[in-house]
């Protein structure tokens, strides 16, 4: 439980700093990009506190006073800039403007320092590869942006950059040149191991660059693509609310004959019963169960509408309403069914046509048991089209002119234990 505890915690806390869509709308371009620049200058500040760390132990080990100095300087130099950063960031959240500038200064700020601690350590024999290392670190925080623009613009300067301090840091080519005219320069540097050292660098540089800006594009090709794709899905989310609230307006404007709680009831014992005498699965008896007396929801449903300020969860219950509400539509149109098959066989009004039409609505096992149920209690009932029949004329009913509505099993597991129905019809 201890564990659980911290790994909430900390994945929380995480999340808090780090997290790239913590609590943010992925459309919104502003929104993302301020997450963005908050994450970054976290992992900056993080990174500016290491490197003021390793400045204050090299400087504790050397026992330099001079080497106090950078750490003395590094370390305030962190908060001053890392304030006005997040100053920047925190004046206007919602201006993509201010926010793109914080993002160029971010960058220009990681670069340059990591070339500082580079231009400290780059003489130590056991520090220059590892300081040199955070170069590349560089170029990985910025692509964090998932920004192409930033990304071209942040390695072509950077290889600018870096090229200036392998001839004046790395190694410095002044000394080589100095007193030479510019072939007799070309001759010894190109012989000298400094030039290829130089020249790899400089190359692993470019392939290194080349392969981050690759993964930026394809990061940027990709979340284009969804912030398309959740935008479009939205758009069409409303439309569709908006004509399923109309279509359900029309559908549940004619409810009133249909929502009767004695008849609903009756009709779902009686299909819960026929179901058990059929054999249904405990699943499909389920189902009877619910769908038998789903449109007594229906004031659930009245209200579908999509926030102007719609999240993730809004969704969700609007995609639970909207799935409910089918579902009543549904149930309603299998009461309506069984009216029409009423009234026409009443009225002498069906035929062939009509038939095969009824026949294509909702012919599933399920559908069938509670159609016979709520058919056989229309038919005992007291309607504005008929006068109430008696149990003995529905079932002749049934035998003559519904079984072509039913499967052969179940109308014969019906009229077998007729008297069955009979008895829960008189007694409820």
């Amino acid at each position: 439980m201890a564990g659980k505890k911290l790994k909430r915690a900390t994945k929380g806390l995480f999340n808090r700093f780090f997290g790239f869509e913590n609590e943010i709308d992925i459309t919104n371009e502003v929104a993302v990009l301020h997450r963005r620049n908050v994450v970054i200058k976290n992992i900056i500040f993080i990174s500016n506190l290491f490197y003021s760390l390793l400045l204050s132990i090299f400087a504790y080990v050397s026992e330099t006073t001079a080497n106090w100095i950078y750490p003395a300087i590094f370390f305030p130099f962190t908060f001053f800039i890392n304030a006005i950063i997040n100053s920047l960031i925190k004046i206007d959240r919602h201006d993509k403007t201010r926010q793109q500038i914080a993002m160029y200064v971010m960058a220009l700020y990681v670069f340059i320092s990591v070339v500082l601690v580079y231009m400290r350590f780059y003489h130590e024999p056991y520090f220059e590869t590892t300081s040199y290392i955070l170069i590349y670190y560089a170029i990985v925080v910025i692509s964090l942006y998932q920004s192409k623009s930033l990304m071209l613009w942040s390695s072509g300067g950077m290889i600018a950059a870096i090229t200036i301090i392998h001839f004046t840091v790395t190694y410095n080519v002044s000394n080589i040149a100095e007193g030479k005219s510019v072939i007799e320069f070309l001759r010894v540097f190109l012989k000298d191991p400094a030039f290829y050292d130089l020249l790899m660098r400089t190359v692993i540089f470019v392939i290194f660059s080349v392969v981050i800006f690759t993964i930026v594009s394809m990061g940027h090709y990709m979340q284009e693509q969804r912030r398309n794709e959740l935008v479009k899905r939205r758009e069409i989310q409303e439309d569709f609310t908006n004509i399923v609230s109309d279509l359900f307006k029309v559908v549940l404007s004619a409810k009133s004959p249909f929502i009767n709680r004695q008849h609903i009831d009756l009709v779902q014992k009686s299909s819960i019963h026929l179901a058990a005498l059929f054999g249904t699965t405990e699943e499909e008896t389920r189902q009877i169960r619910e769908y038998s007396a789903i449109h007594l929801r229906i004031n659930e449903i009245s209200d579908l509408i999509v926030p102007e300020e719609a999240d993730e969860v809004d969704y969700d219950k609007l995609k639970q309403k909207t799935e409910l509400g089918t579902l009543i539509a549904k149930r309603l149109q299998l009461a309506q069914k069984t009216d029409d098959i009423a009234r026409a066989h009443i009225e002498g009004a069906y035929n062939d046509k009509f038939t095969l039409e009824m026949m294509q609505i909702q012919p599933e096992i399920t559908a069938q048991i509670i159609l016979l149920c709520d058919l056989y209690i229309t038919m005992r009932g007291q309607q504005s089209y008929k006068r109430p029949y008696p149990h003995d004329i529905v079932v002749k009913t049934f035998e003559k002119q519904f079984h072509v509505y039913f499967e052969y099993n179940l109308l014969d597991r019906f009229l077998r234990f007729a008297s069955e129905f009979e008895k829960i019809y008189n007694e409820f």
